[in-house]
């Protein structure tokens, strides 16, 4: 909510959200008990304690995904703010994606997305290093064979770990460049914004690193490429 007053805009009670990539709903409960109209969609919804999934199910709040034909569960122009948080780098289908987003935004509504870099140091699902790039099957081995182990209790040799490690990187995973990134939401946005500055700015651990970019900036763009995108952005393209 912070970042994007940052850029002009507000919410009110009247305001509608949409959790892209929801999973359980859990944010979507929050926001709603805070008074805002939010709803939730995912290609897999999980249950999670604390959260009543099926209840939200039943009343149309989070949706399912229909991944053969894909098309986002809602109206054109229906939400003012869209917000993912460690989504994109699961996106297989980048066009469709940001094209259904871009569709169902109001014209004057905005989207914030946050997910891990490209060059991030531990792929944050498999721990294996660099491999959000380096995604060789001998590379994982290498790393599986060192003793890198995530929460995944059911692979216990280190060939079922590092197929299973590696079969997600290639099939669960699809990290994009920041020029990747940048061309491929500017075909549906006229404003994209790289605001990883502003992120650790309201950020609760990031706000002492925030500090020390007012000293040092070229922290942050370190911090963007090898750690975590914050992409804002406005005005869909009609």
């Amino acid at each position: 909510m912070k970042i994007i007053k940052e850029f002009g805009f507000e919410l009110n009670p009247q305001s509608v959200i949409l959790d892209f990539g929801c999973g359980s709903g859990k944010y979507v409960k929050e926001l709603r008990e805070n008074g805002y109209q939010a709803f939730g969609c995912d290609i897999n919804l999980k249950s999670e304690e604390n959260v009543d999934t099926e209840s939200m199910i039943k009343n149309d709040i989070i949706r399912l995904i229909d991944l053969k034909n894909y098309i986002l569960p809602f109206e054109d122009n229906t939400f003012d703010l869209i917000i993912s948080d460690q989504v994109f780098e699961h996106v297989q289908n980048y066009s469709e994606t940001i094209y259904e987003i871009s569709r169902i935004l109001k014209p004057e509504g905005f989207c914030l997305h946050i997910f891990p870099s490209r060059y991030i140091t531990f792929e944050p699902h498999v721990f294996v290093p660099f491999s959000s790039v380096v995604q060789s099957y001998w590379w994982v081995q290498l790393w599986v064979f060192l003793g890198i182990r995530n929460e995944w209790q059911d692979s216990h040799s280190i060939k079922e770990r590092s197929i299973r490690f590696y079969n997600y990187l290639k099939d669960k995973t699809n990290y994009l460049s920041k020029k990747q990134l940048e061309e491929k939401f500017r075909l549906y946005f006229k404003d994209v914004i790289f605001c990883e500055k502003t992120f650790l700015k309201f950020s609760r651990r990031g706000k002492y690193l925030f500090v020390v970019t007012k000293i040092f900036p070229f922290i942050s763009s370190l911090y963007s490429t090898f750690y975590s995108r914050t992409i804002l952005t406005r005005l869909p393209v009609r």
